[in-house]
């Protein structure tokens, strides 16, 4: 006698087309099953990769040598990837002092700097061809053609694809954020001075955090960011680390400039410490920005036999560009499974009958029930 198929449940994830919001339907079907394995399954794509609680991404404006020399040992003790952004006429095959007119020269790092750090799994972003706003009124072919400057320069030199501008300024307005999705980027840094919700309604007005100098933000304030991230996406935008006894702080201080986009590497370093403390998934700007929109836009299909659950994701996204591994939460009727297709296979022990997968998307995922 054959089995009947019954629909036992949809989800509430999101599908985004053409800026139009659909309702994806998780569709649950089980094959009729009595006692404690008549349990519902279902599953979902958890807001934030590995269940983590916040998104954080950490990115820096300028190219300074500083970031090279002070900040980058510090993220790679701590295990955080962070995004740097470049300004084309700034960097060179060696690291060299440069600034806009009338502002003090500052050390910038050279091409062998940002190949390490893109070599070491961080990301390098747009930061304009000339460190100069984006005319907002520009026709966008114009705008295309300025972004496209700097994004060429990169890609030549890390021979794949640039997906982030943090605009000049964080200057995002009129036409520059439209020409930026026309240049090809999928991600644009603004300087809007909050925390993103888990889905922006606008990847090319990200808002961004910005720290001004050694005090500002204090570490209340600093500690409220990391707060307000829960459950949200906060980016972080630093400049240049400078010790206090350093030349460039004294020339700073000189001046009176009392935003001088600069802190010291120990505040720094305490600054990250706090928030690797607060277990939030830390990545670039465009590893967490694909995950949002794979996210968004991926459908669940879960099917159940009496032993086996079959889980299936589909998606229209070109996955040569959004290939991020999702993490999938099952809550299912068994204790003991094994799993077949994820990233992390292999036989456990549910948590309160709760599992969490990480796979690829369009991957077919495959848990058997096991015997005691």
């Amino acid at each position: 006698m054959k089995d009947n198929i019954t629909c036992k449940g949809f989800s509430s994830v999101l599908i985004i087309n053409s800026g139009i919001l659909w309702p994806a339907l998780v569709l649950v079907m089980t094959l009729n099953v009595f006692g404690q394995d008549s349990k519902k399954v279902t599953a979902r794509i958890t807001t934030w990769y590995q269940n983590k609680p916040g998104a954080v991404s950490v990115s820096f404006d300028d190219a300074s040598y500083s970031q090279h020399t002070a900040a980058y040992p510090i993220l790679e003790k701590l295990g955080i990837k962070a995004t740097f952004s470049i300004v084309g006429e700034w960097v060179g095959e060696a690291p060299a002092f440069s600034a806009e007119p009338g502002s003090m020269e500052i050390k910038k790092m050279g091409w062998p700097q940002l190949l390490e750090l893109y070599d070491q799994g961080h990301e390098l972003a747009a930061h304009g061809y000339t460190h100069e706003k984006y005319d907002k009124l520009m026709p966008v072919p114009n705008l295309v053609e300025e972004m496209n400057k700097i994004k060429t320069l990169i890609e030549s030199r890390i021979q794949t694809k640039v997906y982030t501008m943090n605009y000049p300024y964080s200057y995002a307005s009129g036409n520059i954020p439209i020409a930026a999705e026309e240049a090809g980027y999928l991600f644009g840094r603004t300087g809007l001075d909050t925390v993103n919700p888990s889905s922006p309604g606008n990847m090319y007005l990200l808002a961004t955090h910005v720290i001004l100098n050694e005090t500002s933000p204090d570490s209340v304030i600093f500690q409220n960011w990391l707060d307000q991230a829960k459950g949200n996406w906060l980016i972080l935008m630093y400049h240049h680390l400078f010790e206090e006894g350093s030349k460039e702080m004294e020339i700073i201080r000189s001046h009176d400039v009392v935003n001088s986009y600069s802190l010291s590497p120990f505040q720094f370093e305490k600054q990250m410490k706090s928030l690797v403390s607060v277990n939030y998934w830390v990545a670039p700007v465009s590893t967490i920005g694909k995950y949002i929109t794979e996210r968004d836009n991926t459908e669940i299909r879960v099917i159940r036999t009496k032993k086996k659950i079959y889980i299936n994701t589909f998606t229209n996204l070109n996955k040569n560009v959004y290939n991020h591994p999702l993490t999938i939460e099952v809550e299912l009727p068994w204790k003991k499974v094994s799993v077949q297709g994820s990233l992390n296979d292999g036989i456990f022990t549910t948590e309160e009958r709760k599992l969490y997968i990480d796979a690829y998307p369009e991957k077919q995922i495959v848990i058997t029930k096991e015997s005691y």
